[in-house]
């Protein structure tokens, strides 16, 4: 915690110190004028009954002895231990003090100017608080004006009785009630004192703890950002779904932890969804459903199989287990739906936090856009690539992968076999069916490549009636084998178009293999060129190797028709 906000702390404890040094002083004062109202009081009301009694015996102070004037203060009932009664006539002579020697009376000096005196014969009413140096102690004085009736004496009847009490007993009294208030103000401030500790170290706990979970948040909210703009970057650089598989599979866990997760992509039918991506291990349930088997699809809007209101789970979740929690939400990119996104949380007590929920859609944005837009590169690269009305791969694409299968099997040591087809008397088959039926012919011959070619292997239209196929791996007698395979399958094709038969086909090929012609791809291509001549020299609706007579090719080599 900054030193300038520990200041601040203890600001509440200098100001209750100071409060408490303030109030203790008006305490104080407070208790000695509240007991010395109560004392002058009580003195008063004695002093009146002295007077009283004055008046009743009718007598002259001032014509009687102080032994006299002793003998009638010492015989009242007001007269006890610790309370000193004095009768002084209005010039100032003390007539008597009942605690007082007549040898120490007559020393007195003139009392008309003592406070308590003067006030008294000024206003009738006199107190004052002082040191006694008679009685060596100090002493709270009262006086009352006393006035007999003047008819009876030939002197001044005014007359001031005074009474005095010493303040030991007053002063220990309110000592004593002080240091009660003291002890409890000490014991207060003791209290805010460890209370303020206390409170300090609990706020400081907290305050440390509320920091480290706001760097957490900070550092949590930083690394989720940092992956979502490396899953964004990363799916815009990948070129396939099968690339985009691999990232997804990296950085989504990273992200949402050890949940099952999967992505289902629209198909271009838009009558199915296939699941194309997942990570947390195997997608659990359907990897193909129709739009209706998903209530988020229906909805438009996300949809979390179970919530307080509901226990709704989609008809594609059917082969989760029961008590499986599941949320789907829709992939968007363009304002068209492209995809879902699933999540399976395992069980349904598991509470889907809002957190969670967030990431997800924030998640469901960066994969719809993905997905989006790597599905206009492929559909982009797919127009670039591929012959539009065969479906085959172009003539740019077949260079591009010739060569480098090329350079591949130089650096392998490996085979590597090229097919060149030519449909046989195609020229004259468009001049008596129409080029109509010569594209049906050219699809139908395609499917049948694509049929029968190996995943490594290319086919490919390089214009015309005029086709390739690419065969990596592949030796100069298999190479033979599958062309002549070839030249039987579109033989035994039969094509109908619109109920007319378009008759037996025939296709002639030719073959060159590297690096049993150990050439560069153009001389490749022009042997495989040449091999296709011959062929046609030959009769058609035959295969010829470039480096292979007829008699040497193994016909046991020939491969069967993929199902």
């Amino acid at each position: 915690m900054p030193s300038s906000l520990q200041r601040f702390q203890y600001l509440p404890i200098v100001t209750l110190a100071l409060s408490m040094l303030i109030g203790g002083y008006v305490f104080h004062n407070t208790m000695l004028n509240w007991t010395n109202r109560i004392v002058s009081g009580y003195m008063s009301g004695l002093l009146d009954d002295v007077a009283y009694q004055i008046h009743e015996h009718k007598l002259d102070l001032y014509s009687m002895t102080p032994e006299s004037v002793d003998d009638f203060i010492d015989n009242l009932s007001q007269s006890r231990i610790g309370q000193r009664f004095t009768v002084i006539h209005s010039s100032g002579k003390v007539l008597g003090d009942s605690q007082l020697p007549k040898r120490e009376i007559e020393l007195l000096d003139d009392h008309s100017q003592r406070t308590e005196i003067a006030s008294a014969l000024n206003s009738g009413f006199g107190i004052s608080k002082r040191y006694s140096e008679s009685l060596n102690q100090d002493l709270l004085y009262v006086a009352k004006l006393l006035k007999l009736p003047p008819a009876e004496y030939d002197h001044d009847t005014k007359y001031v009785i005074r009474m005095a009490m010493p303040l030991t007993t007053l002063a220990a009294m309110t000592n004593d009630l002080e240091h009660i208030i003291y002890a409890l103000m000490f014991a207060s401030f003791v209290v805010i004192i460890a209370s303020s500790w206390f409170s300090h170290r609990k706020m400081y706990a907290l305050v440390n703890y509320e920091r480290q979970q706001q760097e957490r948040r900070i550092e949590k909210s930083t690394r989720e950002i940092a992956l979502l703009h490396q899953l964004a970057n990363m799916l815009a650089a990948c070129n396939s779904i099968k690339e985009a598989q691999v990232v997804v599979a990296d950085i989504i866990p990273r992200l949402l932890g050890d949940i099952n997760g999967c992505v289902s992509i629209m198909r271009e039918s838009r009558n199915q969804l296939e699941v194309k991506l997942d990570w947390g291990g195997e997608w659990p349930s359907s990897k193909v459903y129709t739009p209706n088997d998903c209530w988020a699809l229906r909805k438009g809007k996300f949809h979390l199989s179970h919530e307080k209101h509901h226990n709704l789970v989609c008809n594609h979740m059917s082969d989760l287990e029961e008590d499986g929690s599941t949320l789907c939400i829709p992939l968007t990119a363009h304002g068209n739906t492209v995809g879902m996104f699933h999540l399976y949380f395992g069980d349904q007590s598991l509470h889907v936090s809002e957190e969670i929920k967030l990431l997800a859609f924030t998640l469901a944005e960066h994969l719809g856009l993905g997905l989006a837009n790597l599905s206009l590169q492929e559909k982009l690269r797919s127009q670039a690539m591929r012959d539009p009305l065969t479906g085959l791969f172009n003539r740019r694409y077949f260079e591009e992968v010739f060569d480098k299968e090329w350079s591949k099997a130089e650096h392998d040591h490996q085979p590597l076999s090229l097919l060149m087809l030519d449909l046989d008397h195609f020229k004259r088959f468009n001049d008596n069916f129409g080029h109509d039926a010569g594209d049906y012919v050219l699809k139908a011959i395609s499917s049948l490549l694509n049929r029968i070619i190996d995943e490594n292997q290319v086919a490919c239209r390089l214009g015309g009636e005029e086709l390739a196929i690419i065969c990596p791996d592949t030796s100069s007698h298999t190479a033979l084998s599958l062309a002549k395979h070839i030249v039987d399958s579109v033989r035994e094709l039969h094509l109908d178009l619109k109920g007319l038969s378009l008759g037996q086909l025939g296709v002639s090929i030719g073959v060159t293999t590297f690096p049993d012609f150990d050439a560069s791809t153009e001389e490749l291509i022009k042997a495989a060129d040449t091999a296709l001549y011959q062929a046609k020299q030959q009769g058609r609706s035959q295969a010829v190797h470039s480096h292979i007579s007829e008699e040497t090719a193994n016909v046991s080599d020939i491969m069967p028709l993929k199902s």
